[in-house]
């Protein structure tokens, strides 16, 4: 499973800002679902983390001010289930006033230092501080 091109340069940021703290495998883009989500067994997360089973989204409103809004709230919510139900977890990065999705989501307004702490303490939160700290840089 090869990594496509990051969507935005916020997400190849993220990535980055992730890379330089972690000894992840940042290679895997794909999470295998127990059954197809608009015709694919695979979810395609912007970052996945294999080592601590978390899918991580950014979502912004984009330049028309219409991603991740109506509908598509909907299928993000269904893809979270998706991967959820096959032992992952998903943090989205919500920007934009965008609202929380899930229990770990960020409601930030753009990719800081800060935005990566509160997302580096979400990891601790999740899979705790020992384990996801093992893998600091």
């Amino acid at each position: 499973m090869c990594a496509p091109a990051p969507a935005s340069a916020v997400e190849a940021d993220l990535r980055q800002a992730l890379r330089d703290r972690f000894a992840f495998t940042f290679d895997h883009t794909a999470i295998r679902l127990d059954r197809p989500f608009f015709d694919h067994v695979e979810a395609w997360p912007d970052i996945v983390l294999p080592e601590l089973r978390v899918a991580i989204e950014y979502d912004s409103t984009g330049r028309h001010g219409l991603e991740h809004v109506g509908p598509r709230q909907e299928t993000d919510r269904r893809k979270d289930r998706a991967v959820r139900a096959v032992g992952w977890e998903v943090v989205r990065i919500r920007t934009g006033r965008l609202p929380a999705l899930g229990p770990h989501d960020l409601e930030v307004s753009g990719i800081s230092g800060r935005t990566v702490e509160r997302l580096v303490d979400t990891l601790r939160d999740l899979r705790g501080p020992l384990f996801v700290d093992a893998y600091a840089r």
